[in-house]
């Protein structure tokens, strides 16, 4: 490893801007790991509502349509974020992201991050309350409100991306 490291502090040295260029491809790693974090606490969600559903259409609930709405808008986020553009774009791409962009989009996963836990613990609290009809709609309702914060802070995040 330690002669990997010298070969490429060598290059750094020889080729100008080079080590700007991989700091930016490995923000744009970055960038993709934190997007595939976000994306399986989604899918840990889904699944808890998908549990959720079943114990729903066991004891034979009214908010039946609605979880299952709920975990259809889940399935869809979590594409959505799986799929979404990168942080960095490369010396050809069509789609230029600055470094001053780069700290907002940094900013915004820091909140899909906490958003989708958000989201995650309050289809725990559903799944919890499936038996109880009052407490089950406020909670399909707060869910409802989670995933339209996150579908926000997506679109924000996209329209810095796109230079917007």
């Amino acid at each position: 490893m330690g002669k990997e490291t010298k070969l490429l502090e060598k290059i750094e040295l020889i080729v100008p801007g080079y080590h700007g260029y991989k700091k930016k491809e490995l923000l744009r790693e970055d960038d993709r790991i934190v997007r595939g974090k976000v994306a399986e606490i989604l899918r840990g969600a889904r699944r808890d509502i998908e549990r959720a559903l079943q114990r729903c259409a066991m004891v034979n609930c009214s908010q039946l349509v609605a979880i299952d709405t709920m975990r259809k808008k889940l399935i869809a986020l979590e594409s959505r974020v799986m799929h979404a553009e990168a942080g960095y774009s490369g010396y050809f791409d069509r789609i230029k992201v600055k470094e001053k962009e780069l700290e907002r989009l940094i900013e915004y996963d820091a909140k899909l991050i906490e958003t989708a836990e958000g989201i995650r613990d309050t289809v725990g609290k559903l799944n919890g309350v499936v038996g109880d009809q009052n407490s089950l709609g406020m909670a399909v309702l707060e869910l409802d409100d989670k995933l339209h914060e996150f579908e926000e802070l997506l679109n924000g995040r996209y329209r810095i991306i796109m230079g917007e």
